[in-house]
């Protein structure tokens, strides 16, 4: 792999790991609730991780994206994101596999329960 594919393989591994991050942090906070003592700390460092994430997509990411692809592989690429986010998980999932293939034959079935669960708690995103 020449050294452009590498650092694109580490920035991918490194916003995976973000995502890894966020998704645990969600996860804690989902089940403490508000009246947990610790509560607000972990909310603070989900917003870090979140803000941090948004960054190195800003301005890593997304950057390299639209210098290696034409315009309309970046639309195609924007379909594309839109369609897997419309069957993806609304809730996280932190010990759910996050590579192909497990991740693409397992997220629309659980996106599927998580919609029912959120259209039978009321729960809207």
């Amino acid at each position: 792999m020449d050294s452009a594919g590498a650092q694109g393989t580490d920035l991918i591994s490194v916003i995976v790991e973000d995502h890894r991050k966020v998704e645990a942090l969600m996860k804690r906070l989902e089940r403490s609730g508000p009246g947990d003592p610790d509560f607000e700390k972990h909310l603070t460092e989900l917003i870090s991780e979140i803000r941090h994430h948004v960054q190195e997509e800003e301005t890593r990411l997304l950057p390299r994206l639209r210098a290696a692809c034409s315009t309309d592989e970046l639309e195609e690429l924007g379909s594309r994101v839109l369609k897997s986010k419309a069957a993806a998980p609304t809730r996280p999932h932190p010990s759910a596999p996050d590579r192909p293939p497990a991740n693409r034959v397992l997220d629309p079935g659980v996106g599927f329960i998580d919609k029912i669960r959120d259209g039978l708690s009321g729960r809207s995103i």
